[in-house]
């Protein structure tokens, strides 16, 4: 943006220069013309009255040696027509044809008196021309060649001095132009980063007031309406955080008033009335706990991109993602089996054991126990793979289950807060796990990527960026 506002406001500016210098050359070149034609006049008008006055052969040498002379002073030719005699000086040709169609048009009583204004990039002489004689014939004329050679030597130079200054007026305008450029849009390009900082980060970047008053009013207006949404953000996550905590007492009470209502009704109650009640809260808690670790993982997020430290006791060094992995396997293998699924864990690739990602070694668990769960819940009965993958700068932690898995149309939208697939809104589920995830390995400076497996299923892979350590170090 700069560099436009000062292409179109330096052009302008030197458009005007340019302009400026063009009248200063001309008024410089009409000037010398002026004083070239003025002068030349007065000597045409001296040999006119010499010629007046020249009546025998002793007057005609005095005349011709006053042409001589001037000649020799101004390197200018002249031809003065005397009756049926002509006088030349200076190398003038009477028989030129512009010289000889001046003479002719004297000889008609008609002068030619004009210059045309000089050019210092022409080379042609001017010729003036004035008729003298009384009030019934003409008696003769004087016809002058005028040298404009040194007229044009001095145009040259004025131009030259008029170029030079037009340069460093340009040379002076563009730096004023880029100054006042820098100054006006400085506060614009500050603004321009604090939106983008306050859209990546959710923290307002103080502004430092510059420029012209309505950008100084513009930035202050946009501190206060970044400090008001910072503020709406963080009251909205508090509030999602806390209201999902409170709730967990009065659920806890209405469960064990279940409970004691089922102990006094004995056989009287209904069972599938309780049975129904209890459903919805363990949905109910299900939800809370969802949102509970969604809320924790957005705040991870909002802290990576903030630059913020992580929380106290959590471990932000390098892990193994294989132990893990071999670890959360051991741990749910149980789980698996009632559900009639098998958890297979391959870590034959070379360095996937020893591979370690930089990661939040609680989180990483968390992520992974999260998927395992959408496994259980959606693939039900069939085989979970589950694999780690170093490649160059990264680290793949793969799980690829072989159930129904997801439309392709639908696999950009599974990160999203409470979305549920068509095919699985009967079965339990809260529509957070997968955006959990995406929150956690984003926190941790990695990617979430979802495809459709080879020969069926769903393939989670959690990217993460891997060090060059070993598992030995």
């Amino acid at each position: 943006m700069r560099l436009r506002v000062l292409g179109v406001l330096g052009s302008l500016l030197c458009l005007i220069a340019v302009i400026l210098g063009t009248l200063m050359l001309q008024s410089i070149s009409r000037n010398t013309t002026q004083d070239v034609q003025l002068s030349r006049l007065a000597s045409v008008n001296r040999f006119v009255e010499l010629g007046t006055h020249a009546q025998d052969a002793t007057d005609h040498e005095e005349l011709q040696l006053e042409m001589d002379a001037y000649s020799q002073l101004f390197d200018e030719g002249l031809l003065i027509s005397l009756g049926g005699l002509q006088f030349t000086s200076g190398g003038i040709d009477p028989l030129d044809p512009q010289v000889d169609a001046v003479r002719r048009r004297a000889a008609l009583n008609l002068d030619q008196t004009g210059i045309p204004q000089i050019s210092p990039f022409s080379e042609e002489p001017a010729l003036i021309a004035r008729p003298f004689g009384n009030s019934t014939q003409v008696l003769g004329s004087v016809v002058m060649e005028v040298n404009l050679d040194d007229a044009r030597q001095a145009i040259l130079q004025s131009w030259g001095a008029v170029v030079l200054v037009s340069l460093s007026v340009c040379a002076g305008m563009l730096l004023l132009a880029e100054r006042l450029t820098a100054w006006v849009l400085r506060p614009v390009h500050r603004l321009s980063d604090a939106v983008a900082e306050l859209a990546s980060t959710q923290i307002p970047a103080p502004l430092q007031e510059a420029g012209p008053p309505e950008l100084r009013a513009l930035s202050r207006s946009f501190e206060n309406m970044a400090q008001i949404v910072t503020d709406s953000l963080a009251q909205q996550r508090e509030l999602i955080a806390e209201t999902s905590h409170q709730l967990r007492n009065p659920i806890a009470a209405l469960r064990l008033r279940v409970d004691l209502l089922k102990m006094r009704l004995g056989e009287k109650a209904d069972p599938d009335g309780v049975a129904a009640v209890e459903r919805e809260l363990e949905r109910v808690e299900m939800l809370l706990d969802g949102v509970l670790r969604l809320a924790s993982a957005e705040h991870r997020l909002s802290e990576r991109s903030a630059g913020g430290a992580v929380p106290a006791g959590a471990d932000a060094g390098t892990v193994i993602p294989a132990r893990l992995l071999t670890e959360e396997v051991e741990r749910q293998s149980a789980a698996a089996r009632e559900r009639g699924m098998l958890l297979r864990l391959d870590l034959d690739a070379p360095g996937s054991r020893t591979a370690r990602a930089l990661c939040n070694g609680f989180e990483l668990q968390q992520m992974i126990a999260e998927v395992l769960e959408n496994c259980f819940k959606y693939a039900s009965g069939s085989q979970v793979d589950l694999s780690v993958a170093a490649r160059g700068s990264v680290v793949d932690v793969v799980i690829r289950d072989h159930g129904p898995g997801l439309p392709a149309a639908e696999l950009e939208a599974a990160t999203e807060r409470f979305w549920r697939a068509e095919t699985s809104r009967q079965s339990p589920g809260t529509g957070l796990g997968m955006a959990i995830v995406d929150r956690l390995v984003r926190a941790n400076g990695g990617e979430l990527l979802l495809e459709i497996a080879a020969g069926g299923g769903l393939q989670v892979t959690l990217r993460l960026a891997g060090t060059q350590d070993d598992a030995g170090a």
